[in-house]
């Protein structure tokens, strides 16, 4: 599953690295739009005269001299501003419409402090630095404050009820307005052309409007009269600058609205793309599944248009997740072959009930027959006879409480039910104990059974019970499935990381490989159709549930004519 894992993290991630290139690249070209918008908006303004923003075109550089553009030079009159093109040091190249209070030369740090309003200076100053041929070159544009001249020319104007025509005048020429509020904040008079007419006013609105002057280019001069206790409040504005202002406001917003509705539209159609991409093979995948699920094994469900293709053959988009598609392919073949397996347990288990049936009828034919005998014959048992008839009936209920305790064990096993004991035991002495009862067996005694423990002790948690009953079970397959005479060789062997191995070998009839195949199946009797009450199915099953259970594990390796080897190996790597 590396590869699909692989495969789908460089999906993922050019699915990323796509959207991003994208959206970097929506990004330059808004970031460039907006650029271009904001020169085109800077480079117009009242009059003709090109934004204060351009200062790149304010002047050229002719032989190592700044000379002002002729452009500029004309239109600061009529702006009543001036320019001045200032070298690093204070020193100034160049100038045009200059007043006789400028300056012509600043100390270190004294424009900074003009023009952040440090120091007095009568001028609003918009200062900036341009780059041209290598050189750092600073352009001072300065205009009057507009504002605080329009109140200037205004406060001498007014007669306490009206404003004289020469105010009228200087308001208009400053295109600014005057507000007169009394001790109360109430609105008395309002002169020039009405910017914005508030009824009434406090201090809060005045700190409020000088923010927002700030942000439209637009000031205000306020003056308050100690004897009359009035507030004059002069603003001036840029119309063009503000409408201008706004105009850029609303291009630069619908340029990002732009900006987000093409990005939206472009994650939803990647989304569409990759949700068809990856859903068609997902649905057919599930389909797949609950194909398996309802019990059809079959082959997998057509998938695509009608294309023919299959989840087994992937192509296109399926091909992304050939390896599940194997895998479910795998699984399909795995529950088909289990179902087989299930049928075939169905079947043996039908048999082995219906040999463990005739099992228990015979033992139980012998028990009801004395039983009958006791009770009805009016006869007078010998005490040889009577021990003959109890050594039976016990011997029978003995073999019946063996059936009936290897289901249950086996049933145990099965479901982790049975609690083992393990203590460190003496594994050549259990296993030489196991193989004493067998030699002393006269059941037995025509079979050549050996005991060969390790050359080193073996120590190992085990349940003596248990493990001797693993022991018994693999001696008693090999007695019952071989004639008599044949070797039965039992060794116990100490190996590296302190595992050991123990090996039942005969030299007996040996397996064909279906019986090999089958050893363990549950209710598997093997093909002795001579034994009918010698043992219920599931020895070989118990053996192999009890070595899992201590931690082992079984190998057999058998030939028909040759024999078995049975390897129980327990512990170590």
């Amino acid at each position: 599953m590396n590869r699909i894992s692989r495969r789908l993290t460089f999906q993922f991630v050019a699915q990323l690295v796509l959207f991003i290139v994208v959206m970097a690249l929506g990004a330059v070209i808004l970031i460039v739009y907006i650029g271009l918008q904001t020169e085109k908006h800077a480079g117009s303004g009242s009059e003709g005269i090109r934004g204060l923003g351009a200062f790149r075109s304010s002047f050229t550089v002719k032989g190592g001299q700044a000379v002002v553009d002729t452009g500029w030079a004309s239109a600061l009159p009529e702006r009543g501003g001036w320019l001045q093109i200032v070298s690093p040091e204070g020193h100034v190249l160049a100038s045009s419409a200059l007043p006789s209070d400028v300056p012509g030369q600043y100390a270190p740090g004294e424009l900074f402090a003009y023009w952040k309003q440090k120091l007095p200076f009568p001028y609003a100053l918009t200062v900036n630095r341009v780059e041209k041929d290598s050189t750092t070159y600073v352009v001072v544009y300065g205009e009057k404050r507009r504002a605080e001249q329009a109140l200037q020319q205004a406060l001498p104007a007014f007669d306490g009820r009206a404003l004289s025509p020469a105010g009228e005048q200087a308001l208009r020429q400053q295109q600014a307005s005057l507000h007169i509020y009394d001790a109360d904040g109430r609105l008395l008079h309002a002169f020039g052309e009405e910017h914005t007419i508030r009824p009434g006013t406090t201090l809060g609105d005045m700190l409020g409007s000088a923010s927002a002057a700030g942000k439209t280019e637009a000031e205000e001069a306020v003056h308050f009269d100690p004897a009359t206790r009035q507030t004059w409040i002069v603003r001036t504005s840029d119309g063009m600058s503000a409408e201008a202002g706004e105009g850029l406001d609303r291009i630069i917003a619908n340029a990002f609205l732009a900006y987000f509705i093409g990005l939206a539209a472009f994650i939803l159609l990647l989304s569409y793309v990759y949700g068809v991409r990856f859903g068609c093979p997902f649905r057919a995948m599930l389909e797949f599944i609950e194909q398996l699920a309802s019990g059809n094994y079959s082959q997998p469900p057509q998938t695509g248009r009608g294309s023919g293709k299959r989840l087994r053959k992937p192509k296109g988009t399926f091909r992304l997740f050939r390896e599940v598609n194997e895998s479910l392919e795998g699984l399909r073949l795995e529950l088909a072959h289990s179902e087989q397996l299930r049928n075939r347990l169905e079947q043996t288990r039908e048999e082995w009930i219906t040999g463990v049936s005739h099992d228990l009828k015979t033992p139980l034919s012998s028990i009801s027959g004395y039983a009958h005998v006791l009770e009805s014959a009016p006869y007078s048992w010998s005490k040889e006879e009577l021990q003959t008839i109890g050594r039976t009936l016990r011997e029978k209920s003995d073999f019946m409480s063996e059936l009936i305790e290897d289901l249950s064990l086996t049933y145990r096993l099965k479901n982790n039910a049975l609690p083992l004991d393990r203590k460190p035991s003496d594994v050549n002495e259990v296993v030489r104990r196991a193989v004493v009862a067998f030699m002393n067996d006269p059941q037995a005694a025509s079979y050549a059974i050996t005991f060969s423990p390790s050359s080193t002790p073996v120590t190992y948690p085990i349940d003596r019970k248990w493990f001797t009953r693993i022991v018994d079970n693999m001696i008693s397959n090999a007695i019952k499935h071989n004639p008599a005479q044949t070797e039965i060789g039992i060794a116990v062997k100490g190996e590296p990381g302190q595992g050991f191995t123990v090996t039942i070998r005969d030299n007996g009839a040996g397996m064909d490989p279906k019986t090999l195949d089958r050893l363990f199946d549950r209710y598997y009797r093997g093909t002795n159709t001579e034994e009918t009450t010698s043992g219920s199915g599931l020895g070989m099953t118990i053996a192999k549930q009890l070595t899992l259970a201590h931690g082992g594990e079984i190998a057999v390796h058998s030939e028909p004519g040759e024999g078995t080897e049975i390897v129980l190996r327990f512990g170590g790597a």
